[in-house]
């Protein structure tokens, strides 16, 4: 089944990297990143990591009204985690939404 998870980042800051924790793999559910999204921000960039592991480093500028969301394929085991986060490298804005579809079997 499809689900989509939505959430906040704290400010955020020049030259700093903002990360929230996202979802993690659980005990007999299999989990895995379909797709992901941010609004389009010049100078920011979407990161995705898997427990240490960064998988995506994205300029959200190239996001545009036809191309929304960013496949992935990124399938999370048991204890597993996922952090997103953005990249700011112009001025300090205020927080931001990312949002993730995942399926769950």
């Amino acid at each position: 089944m499809l689900k989509y998870k939505r959430v906040k980042t704290a400010t955020l800051v020049q030259g700093q990297e903002t990360l929230v924790d996202m979802l993690g793999g659980m005990a007999g559910k299999n989990r895995k990143i379909v797709s992901i999204a941010t609004p389009p921000v010049a100078d920011h960039y979407l990161r995705v990591y898997r427990d240490a592991e960064q998988i995506v480093d994205f300029d959200t500028y190239l996001f545009t009204t036809g191309w929304t969301l960013l496949p992935m394929d990124l399938p999370l085991a048991e204890g597993q985690q996922c952090k997103v986060g953005i990249y700011c490298d112009s001025a300090t804005l205020t927080a931001t939404q990312i949002t993730i579809g995942y399926e769950e079997s």
